[in-house]
């Protein structure tokens, strides 16, 4: 077994492999670019060297600095991961050039399988059938046309050299042929260097059904059986589970058999996964992912083997650590990805620091357990703009599949994460659509009925109230803290019990939902909060992330969090957010008759605009006051002189905090 290995990838995958790692008492080494410095993978490995850079052509897919970092930690060999250079045969043939072992296949079943025509090609030679379609030389507008209508609508025009939904159309009929395939051309030169492209029959109803393979360098091959990957949104995957719902035994026989069989064809060694799409009873290759997958955690629930450790006994040139006839399947296991990202706004990725995370108590390190986490991610984390936004994933296992999805679901349950929307609420509306639950979706479904999906997905009408509760009452907890703690982001202050003011004080809170503008009005006295429409809340910081608030006898405890003008919230097991436009006193400036003006609010002094001597008109700035992560400008409520300044910037001044004092003209 290896001494040493290097992880040339990020995230949760390099957690997962340092751990299969450790407990076979192989040492790690970790690359980091510069925006992983301090990362979890990192101290999750024995040694990290920095390899410079942000973006992933700086660094993890930069082949020359990873070789150098092998070389300089005295690593024997490289596990790829998945995704960044997993799948790209020059960096295997330089792994086996510089003396390191490429832990995955040969680079030339990585090129074979690496083109979708050269796949398609040897799935023909191996005798596993393909879906009808064209996959030939010429590249022509005419000529891919003709094959199209030989082939008959809706067909499929997808990149040659494909990957992650990239380069790829459905086209219904003739007359949008010529204009997808110059879009899928453009898309496809520009992802992947390479515009040629096949075409194919499409089943607009069909299941999508993996078979994961594995093979050594005596001549073993085995399958260690299917997972279901039907649940997609625009080719993503959304739920991976296994067994695959209603697939027979006997297709399920045929389709491993298949499997194996493409995986000899070529002289594979290491893990490997042979995708199908079935339709009637009918399966057809898609492609071969030559690497461990994203899923293959569901098939380590079902089979109890630990992947990662086939795949480094394999690359040591051991045998299989298991014969065909030794793997079960057993019970039935579901994944899901928890990403960084806005359902409600096109799925478009998010970034941010996660202010508080709590995973729900399931087993962490993986094998023997019903719920499994594998994450990459801690409080504090940030997600970056510069890579793929998955901040986990979670495995369920339970006896059966209606026991493995109400275990998911739980699971998701009690997952908090606040400080950047997820897809968490858009996951369990999705395991609860009936059509899943009867297992009769398809790879189409989340297509035709996205919009329902997300009008599943609770609302709670008490969100800006909530959110407005929890900003009053953290800058009035934060005056009980001490001047020289006042700019400790770390300090506990939200443990201490909330101020309580004697007075009653009338604010109003403006917001946005959907980036409609909103605004309520409301008055707070001694811990009790009244709305405008006559709603009464009593509400109390119990903790850092913590709030809990009683209405109308009835107490609910939530977690909240804000990061700038927005405001996160864990309710009731589901996840909202809120974007907050302004909160404000809102009546005059306090003035009294000796001409002091008062603060209206808790907060801190950002700047002073005038000083003693300078006369101002009513209407004049005298100086601005940050609250509740907004500026506030104090006005000057009548024309005169400024005889006196009670604070200066950096202040912090409470509620009732003599300001300025003008001598009226």
């Amino acid at each position: 077994m290896f001494k040493k290995i290097l992880i040339a990838n990020r995230g949760e995958i390099a957690c997962r492999i340092a751990r299969t790692a450790s407990r076979l008492g192989i040492d790690t080494v970790a690359v980091c670019s510069d925006p992983d410095r301090e990362a979890p993978f990192t101290g999750a490995c024995d040694v990290t060297i920095p390899i410079g850079g942000a973006t992933p052509m700086e660094s993890y897919l930069d082949i020359g600095n990873i070789l150098e970092a092998a070389e300089q930690s005295g690593a024997e060999a490289i596990h790829p991961g998945y995704g960044f250079l997993s799948e790209n045969a020059e960096f295997a043939e330089r792994c086996k050039a510089a003396g390191l072992v490429f832990i995955g296949p040969e680079p030339e079943a990585i090129r074979i399988m690496g083109l979708k025509d050269s796949a398609r090609t040897a799935a023909i030679n191996s005798g596993v059938p393909v879906l009808p379609g064209y996959d030939g030389e010429d590249q022509g507008p005419d000529a891919l046309l003709s094959e199209a209508e030989k082939t008959g609508y809706p067909v499929l025009i997808k990149a040659a050299a494909g990957g992650g939904g990239k380069g790829m159309r459905v086209v219904a009929a003739p007359d949008e042929f010529l204009p997808s395939l110059e879009s899928v051309k453009r898309e496809s030169l520009s992802a992947f260097g390479n515009d040629s492209v096949l075409v194919e029959k499409y089943f607009p109803s069909s299941r999508h059904i993996e078979i994961q393979v594995f093979a050594d360098s005596h001549g073993n091959t085995v399958h260690l059986f299917e997972r279901d990957c039907s649940m997609q949104r625009r080719y993503q995957k959304v739920v991976e589970e296994s067994p695959a719902p209603l697939l027979t035994d006997t297709l399920r026989g045929k389709m491993t058999a298949a499997a194996v069989e493409c995986a000899k064809a070529i002289g594979y060694v290491g893990a490997g996964t042979i995708e199908f799409l079935v339709d009637s009873g009918q399966f057809y290759f898609l492609e071969m992912n030559t690497r461990l997958q994203v899923e293959h955690p569901v098939t380590e629930m079902v089979t109890g083997q630990d992947l990662v450790e086939w795949q480094l006994k394999i690359a040591c040139g051991e045998p299989l650590p298991c014969k065909q006839e030794d793997i079960k399947q057993n019970g039935h296991a579901m994944e899901v990805r928890v990403y960084a990202e806005n359902p409600d706004r096109g799925f478009l990725p998010a970034t941010g620091t996660i202010l508080d995370i709590s995973h729900p108590e399931i087993n962490i390190s993986g094998l023997g357990s019903i719920a499994r986490i594998d994450t990459g991610v801690v409080k504090g984390s940030q997600i970056s703009a510069y890579y793929d936004p998955m901040i986990s994933k979670l495995i369920t296992w339970a006896e059966d599949r209606e026991k493995a999805r109400e275990q998911m679901l739980g699971t998701l349950h009690f997952y908090r994460i606040l400080g950047v929307p997820t897809n968490i609420s858009f996951l369990q509306s999705t395991l609860n659509q009936p059509d899943f639950i009867q297992s009769s979706n398809d790879t189409q479904y989340l297509t035709r009925n996205l919009e329902q999906v997300l009008s599943d997905i609770p609302t709670n009408d008490k969100i800006p109230y909530f959110a407005c509760t929890w900003l009053f009452l953290q800058d009035l907890n934060a005056q009980r803290v001490k001047q020289d703690t006042q700019n400790d982001h770390h300090t506990p202050w939200l443990a201490i019990q909330p101020l309580r003011t004697e007075s009653t004080r009338e604010y109003s809170f403006e917001y946005a939902i959907d980036a409609e503008p909103r605004a309520m009005e409301f008055t707070y006295n001694q811990g009790r909060f009244e709305f405008e429409d006559g709603l009464r809340m009593d509400a109390e910081v119990t903790s850092l992330h913590e709030m809990s608030v009683t209405i109308r006898g009835e107490q609910t405890t939530l977690n909240v969090a804000h990061s700038d003008n927005t405001v996160f919230l864990h309710v009731n097991g589901q996840h909202h957010r809120l974007d907050i436009l302004n909160i404000d006193h809102a009546g005059h400036d306090r003035l009294d008759a000796s001409g002091t003006i008062f603060s209206p609010m808790p907060g801190m002094v950002i700047e002073v605009r005038v000083e003693p001597g300078q006369s101002v008109s009513k209407g004049d700035r005298l100086l601005c006051i940050e609250a509740m992560k907004m500026e506030h400008d104090i006005l000057a409520p009548s024309s005169g002189m400024v005889k006196s300044i009670h604070c200066k910037s950096g202040d912090s001044v409470t509620e009732n905090t003599s300001l300025v004092i003008i001598e009226f003209a």
